[in-house]
């Protein structure tokens, strides 16, 4: 029999909970550790869509990459998002169990997921914990591509691998060889120097303001690197497949599904090319 327990071990073991950041919150968010689990939903987010597929399929347990409980709340009725998403998982039996910031710091964790995904060899930290050896842990992961690419062969590469529909970028001219990848799946804009220092090419991340994508600038008005802002969700999607493969090697009897839905908020609006555009 697999119970939560032995899945919430096996995660934190592979993504111990004290590597999370402080304004984490990790861990089982619902239900009972004790609970046997024979049928587990696997998503980015908790989204009522998702809530509906996993009473669909009969999941005993929801493990998401995002913890809908991480503010503080001050009750749990319908109404509001968050409150009534936990109420209806707690009034359907279903628990919820999150790896965030933790699985992040894990060696094979996100941005290695995200790393393999775009096609990048030779993967490490970008930046390494001292100190952890057994695991090793850290934040971002940095690759080389099998061939030098341009770098508009590799926004476009980009695009396509991560199904986003747009890429905000900062960088040099097209036709500017890249060789050396550094990469933070979600919002690693805070290791934009980190990957300058470390020779990166490009860096592919998500969440970049407006005046960070100064950063890559140099005085000359040329670019260190290519700073690639490819979207949180698309630069994190990875992760579901991620905890699927891992939790299905570990727990073979449990039957593992991969959500269906797309779990982002967000949309994509392009204007028309035929479009009138005032000038700025």
């Amino acid at each position: 029999m697999t119970t939560i327990h032995n899945i919430a071990v096996f995660l934190e073991t592979w993504a111990p909970k004290d590597t999370a950041q402080s304004y984490d919150n990790v861990g089982l968010q619902v239900g009972d550790a004790a609970r046997e689990v024979t049928t587990a939903l696997v998503a980015l987010d908790l989204t009522p869509a998702v809530i509906a597929e996993a009473q669909a399929i009969g999941a005993e347990l929801v493990v998401t990459h995002h913890p809908v409980i991480f503010k503080p709340i001050r009750n749990v009725t319908a109404g509001a998002l968050v409150p009534e998403l936990i109420f209806r998982m707690a009034e359907a039996g279903i628990a919820l169990y999150t790896a965030h910031t933790n699985l992040d710091a894990a060696h094979g964790g996100v941005s290695y997921a995200l790393a393999e995904q775009l096609g990048l060899t030779d993967i490490r930290f970008l930046q390494p914990d001292p100190g952890t050896n057994d695991p090793p842990t850290g934040m971002g992961a940095i690759g080389t591509l099998n061939e030098a690419m341009s770098l508009a062969d590799f926004l476009a590469h980009t695009s396509a691998v991560l199904g986003a529909d747009s890429l905000r970028y900062a960088g040099p001219r097209p036709n500017t060889p890249l060789r050396t990848v550094a990469v933070c799946g979600g919002s690693g804009s805070s290791l934009t120097r980190t990957a300058i220092r470390a020779g990166a090419d490009a860096y592919v991340t998500a969440d970049v303001t407006y005046h960070l994508f100064f950063d890559v600038m140099r005085p000359d008005g040329s670019y260190a690197m290519a700073l690639i802002d490819a979207g949180h969700y698309e630069t994190e999607a990875i992760t579901e497949a991620l905890l699927v493969g891992r939790l299905s090697e570990a727990f073979p009897a449990v039957r593992w599904h991969r959500t269906r839905h797309r779990t982002s908020p967000m949309q994509t609006f392009t204007s028309s090319p035929s479009a009138t555009q005032e000038p700025r």
